[in-house]
């Protein structure tokens, strides 16, 4: 699967391959949709934040919106690591369901 991959501490990240999640018993396996980049993400790459493993290669990231297996939307985060967020797939722990984006005919008119 194409990944954002940190190949050394301070490296920017590369578009490139990298093995698919592995999951087990608690995990599931979703897709990304989109992720921020936050403060902890850059410090954790770096090496510097005091959960950094130091173990490269890794994908960074720590919480996204992904697709479930059945198509919906949850919020996400708590991925295997050295899988991050910024993978086209990620095993996770924890996904909470989104409600659905209001359609045209539900939007507040001005």
């Amino acid at each position: 699967m194409k990944a954002a991959v940190v190949t050394q501490a301070g490296a920017a990240p590369q578009y490139q391959e990298f093995p698919e999640p592995e999951s087990g018993p608690g995990f599931e396996i979703v897709e990304f949709v989109a992720a921020a980049i936050h403060p902890v993400v850059r410090a954790k790459v770096d090496g510097v934040h005091y959960s950094s493993t130091g173990k490269y290669p890794m994908v960074p990231g720590v919480d996204a919106v992904a697709r479930k297996a059945d198509g919906t939307l949850a919020y996400t985060g708590e991925t295997r690591l050295p899988w991050g967020t910024f993978a086209e797939r990620m095993a996770v722990t924890m996904a909470a369901p989104l409600p659905p984006a209001p359609t045209r005919s539900r939007l507040p008119r001005p």
